[in-house]
């Protein structure tokens, strides 16, 4: 039977990345493997779906209705990916970046799952950009039949271009598969459900004459709104929003409350509100 894996998050988070590596590394050692992605409008901030097989013998049909292997980066693609898991699913999540309510109503549908932190371990050993490797080092653990060096090679050759570009990325990406690796082979199975806490960022900014409030669900980090500012109030700031790219933080002490911010941010992140 081949082994079927779902992975969902948001577009922007790497995705579809990860599943072409998967899907290559797979074919490199041999198998037959199917791959369909599937994303809305939104290239960055729309639901981001890949199904994926991977078998010795043909593969019939590239759709199906319940996966061995369910990945899930973000806490809007929970819901999606309820409908796949079975008693034997493992499900691997991102438990800093999906929301403890979020896991909380998916408990009764999951059996077996490694929670992985990647986002926190790539920002504190590596960079946030890696977090996807981190996973899918992780996956990786679980797929025996592929080997890990072609997993290795196929990250090398699918981020090719852009390791020319910065060399760096080699070591970067390399270390975060190893890092994923590592972490299944060490994580406890006994461990709880666990998500990330939802006070964990400030969404309110305010005065006495103005409000100001982010999103952090909707934010892309495109900098619209940093220069649209007329007064130059809004700055990006470390926090990061769930691409894993920094977040606009506002002066009070600046800000007039003139909503433009707000008028020109494509995704609805930013709301002025003046009392």
């Amino acid at each position: 039977m081949p082994a079927k894996i779902i992975i969902a998050g948001e577009g922007g988070q790497g995705v579809q990345t990860i599943a072409k590596i998967l899907t290559k590394a797979a074919k490199k050692s041999g198998k037959n493997v199917s791959y369909l992605p599937s994303f809305g409008v939104e290239q960055r901030g729309g639901v981001s779906l890949a199904y994926i097989q991977v078998s010795s013998r043909p593969i019939p049909y590239p759709r199906f209705s319940k996966a061995d292997f369910v990945v899930t980066l973000s806490s809007r693609s929970c819901e999606t990916i309820k409908n796949f898991i079975s008693d034997n699913s493992l499900v691997i999540y991102d438990s800093a970046e999906i929301y403890e309510k979020d896991i909380n109503e998916l408990k009764a549908e999951i059996k077996r799952f490694v929670a992985v932190p990647a986002k926190n371990i790539a920002s504190e050993k590596l960079s946030t950009k890696v977090a996807n490797i981190i996973i899918l080092g992780v996956l990786s653990a679980q797929l025996k039949d592929i080997s890990f060096q072609d997993f290795q090679d196929t990250v090398l050759m699918e981020l090719a271009a852009k390791i020319k570009i910065k060399p760096e990325l080699k070591e970067l990406n390399n270390s975060a598969l190893q890092m994923g690796a590592e972490f299944a082979q060490n994580y406890e199975s006994s461990d709880h459900l666990t998500g990330k806490s939802p006070d964990e960022t400030v969404r309110s900014f305010e005065n006495d004459k103005v409000k100001w409030t982010r999103f952090p669900e909707y934010c892309k980090g495109c900098s619209l709104c940093i220069l649209s500012c007329p007064v130059k109030a809004i700055t990006f700031a470390k926090d990061l929003n769930f691409l894993g790219t920094p977040m606009p933080i506002v002066d009070m002490e600046k800000c007039i409350g003139c909503g433009k911010c707000m008028q020109i941010c494509p995704d609805g992140a930013i709301n002025v509100e003046k009392k």
